[in-house]
């Protein structure tokens, strides 16, 4: 496995049936303050980041496209954010090197998605340690969280060497 690919994949129905498969957790901001004690946080979605924010919650990566609910609510750029272009129904190229760059460096960032963030989540769990808990909206829902593991890591190395075969 390339630890950086070299082109945008597409994601496919097969894809998109297991990141709907994926067990999440539904979650409040105490669990979510707990958790941040002994991992890495990376948020993925504007109305999330915000009330981990607001909440003084560390965030390693905040992953953001700056609207919801399909232009229902706009939020401001932050100065500073990287920027990158992500089509919907793709991983573009350009996110998931700004993924890794976040993800094995010490620091922490932020990245402002032109398109859609919502696939961000895949390239977050291949790059992200054991120790790294992923907090993103469920529409209509709440607030959920994935915490990175060996068998979830595994899952989405094959999905991506899928996608990636199936583009060649």
């Amino acid at each position: 496995m390339p630890l950086k690919l070299d082109r945008d994949i597409t994601v496919g129905d097969n894809a998109r049936n297991t990141i709907k498969s994926f067990k999440y957790s539904l979650c409040n901001l105490d669990d979510i303050r707990l958790l941040a004690m002994h991992n890495k946080i990376v948020s993925v979605g504007d109305v999330t980041t915000e009330n981990l924010l607001k909440a003084g919650i560390g965030i390693k990566l905040q992953v953001v496209d700056l609207v919801t609910k399909r232009d229902e609510r706009h939020f401001e750029h932050v100065k500073g954010s990287c920027e990158v272009v992500n089509p919907p129904g793709t991983i573009s190229l350009q996110l998931m090197n700004a993924i890794a760059s976040f993800m094995e460096g010490d620091g922490s960032g932020r990245i402002e998605v032109r398109g859609e963030e919502d696939l961000a989540v895949i390239p977050i769990i291949f790059y992200a340690d054991n120790n790294t808990v992923i907090v993103y909206g469920v529409p209509d829902t709440g607030m959920a969280f994935i915490k990175v593991n060996e068998d979830i890591k595994k899952e989405i190395e094959n999905m991506i060497m899928e996608m990636y075969r199936n583009e060649q």
